[in-house]
C-alpha cells in the first residue's frame, strides 16, 4: 500500500521565489543600500521613488509585449488589471517623460533602491522579489554619459567589496545589424539562444553564411583586440558603427582609470528588448547570475510622449552581499543587565548610550545568557555600574559609562 506524504501546512511555508530574511540579514542590507546611495548622491543622482504597482499595459509599452509572462499581475476592485514592477527602468522612464522632462529638468540623474517582482520559473532558483539599486542618467547622449555610468558601476562594486568583478561591455547594435537581414521569427530565435549562451545550436537554425560566420565567432569576440576582429568579419553598416561607437565609450570609460576590470564581450544581450545601444553586465568570482546589469535605451522615454537619450544600470544588493568580501563588523546592542532594585538605573543608562548612538537593551541581570558573553554588558548594581566584555572589565558612572563601553568595544577579545 502506498502511503501518502502528508503536505505541510501553507502557512509553514512561502510562495516559491520568496524568503523571509533574519534582523542580521536586513542589517548588512540597509548598510549597504545606504553607502550605495551615499555613492551615487557624490556623482550627483538623486533618489526618487515610484510605486510598487503600475498599469499591465504601462509595463508592457515600456519593456514590450515578451515582459508579460514575467509580471505578478493582479486585477483591482474596478477591474483595471496592475502589474508590480519586474525592474526600475520603465518606471523611471515614465515618471521622466511624463514629469521631469517637460519641467526642463534635463539630463536628470536619478537613483533608487527598491524591491522588484518577476513571476520565474519554476526550479530556476531566481527569486522572484529583490532589491535593485541604480541608476538611470535621462536626456544626456553620447559616449561620455555611458562612461559615466559604467564608472559609477565598477565604483559600485568598490563600495559593495565585491572582489575580483569584472564588467563586460557589447552593444546591441552589433548584433542587431548582424541579424538585420533574417526573419523577425529567425531572428527571435537565434536572440533567445544568444541570451542563454548556446552558441553550439545556433547551426540548426539554418542562418545565411555571413549571419551564421559571425554569430559562430561570438565566443571568441571578447577581451582584448575583439574589436578589430570583429570589424574584419562584419560589413553591415549598423554592426560597423555599432563597433565603432563601443569603442569610444570604452576610451571614455578609461579616463575615469576604474579599478573594476572591463571587457568587451560582443556576445551579450541583456534581458529587457528596450535597450538599444551600449549593454552591460558585471560578474565576481563567486557569482552564477550577473551583480549589475545596464545599457543605453534611447527609444525607451518616446513610447511615454517624451523622446530623450538615457542609460543606467542596476544592481542586484542581495546578490552583492553573497558575494561581498568586506567582513561583517558590526556589533550586537549592549546589554544592561540590572540587578534587583536598579532597574531605574540601568534605564538612564540605556537611554544615555542611546543617545550617543549605541544600541541598548535592557534586561534582568538572570536573563543575560551565557552566550552573550562577548557582547559588551552593563552591570547596573547596588555596587554601582561595571562594563565588561570578554575578560576586560572597567567601572563607571553615568557620565563616564559611554567612554567606558567604547573602551572595551575597542578592544576586542
Amino acid at each position: 500500500m502506498r502511503i501518502r506524504a502528508r503536505e505541510r501546512p501553507r502557512w509553514r511555508t512561502l510562495p516559491a521565489g520568496m524568503r523571509d530574511q533574519s534582523a542580521a540579514e536586513v542589517a548588512a542590507r540597509r548598510r549597504l543600500e545606504g553607502r550605495l546611495l551615499a555613492l551615487f548622491a557624490r556623482w550627483g543622482y538623486a533618489e526618487v521613488a515610484t510605486p510598487t504597482l503600475e498599469f499591465y499595459e504601462t509595463l508592457l509599452r515600456g519593456a514590450g509585449p515578451g515582459v508579460g509572462d514575467r509580471l505578478l499581475k493582479l486585477v483591482d476592485s474596478g477591474g483595471e488589471v496592475l502589474a508590480m514592477r519586474p525592474e526600475m527602468t520603465v518606471p523611471l522612464a515614465r515618471f521622466a517623460a511624463t514629469r521631469l522632462l517637460p519641467a526642463g529638468r534635463s539630463p536628470a540623474r536619478l537613483a533608487y533602491v527598491a524591491p522588484v517582482f518577476r513571476g520565474q520559473e519554476r526550479g530556476s532558483g531566481r527569486e522572484r522579489e529583490f532589491i535593485q539599486a541604480g541608476v538611470e542618467l535621462i536626456g544626456a547622449g553620447g559616449p561620455r554619459a555611458d562612461a559615466e555610468v559604467i564608472a559609477l558601476a565598477a565604483e559600485a562594486l568598490q563600495t559593495a567589496g565585491v572582489a575580483g568583478a569584472v564588467i563586460s561591455v557589447g552593444h546591441a547594435g552589433f548584433l542587431r545589424g548582424v541579424m538585420s537581414a533574417l526573419p523577425e521569427a529567425t531572428a527571435e530565435g537565434v536572440r533567445d539562444l544568444l541570451y542563454r549562451r548556446a552558441f553550439a545550436d545556433l547551426d540548426e537554425a539554418a542562418l545565411p553564411g555571413p549571419a551564421l560566420e559571425v554569430l559562430r565567432a561570438l565566443p571568441a569576440l571578447r577581451g582584448a583586440g575583439a574589436l578589430d576582429q570583429a570589424a574584419g568579419l562584419v560589413t553591415n553598416g549598423g554592426g560597423r558603427a555599432a563597433l565603432e561607437a563601443l569603442g569610444a565609450i570604452l576610451e571614455a570609460a578609461a579616463v575615469h582609470a576604474p579599478a573594476v576590470q572591463i571587457e568587451v564581450d560582443l556576445g551579450l544581450i541583456r534581458d529587457f528588448d528596450y535597450y538599444s545601444g551600449v549593454v552591460f553586465e558585471a560578474h565576481g568570482p563567486r557569482a552564477g547570475l550577473p551583480l549589475l546589469g545596464g545599457g543605453r535605451y534611447d527609444g525607451l522615454l518616446a513610447g511615454f510622449g517624451h523622446p530623450a537619450p538615457a542609460t543606467g544600470f542596476a544592481l542586484g544588493v542581495e546578490r552583492l552581499l553573497e558575494v561581498s568580501a568586506e567582513a561583517d563588523d558590526s556589533l550586537a546592542p549592549v546589554i544592561v543587565a540590572h540587578a534587583e532594585g536598579c532597574y531605574s538605573m540601568a534605564v538612564a543608562v540605556a537611554a544615555r548610550l542611546r543617545e550617543a548612538g549605541i544600541s541598548a537593551v535592557v534586561d534582568p541581570v538572570g536573563e543575560v545568557s551565557a552566550t552573550e558573553k562577548a557582547l559588551c554588558i552593563v552591570v547596573a548594581g547596588s555596587d554601582g555600574l561595571r562594563v565588561r566584555r570578554g575578560g576586560r572589565e572597567e567601572n563607571a558612572t553615568g557620565e563616564t559609562v559611554v567612554q567606558a563601553v567604547r573602551t572595551v568595544m575597542a578592544a576586542r577579545p
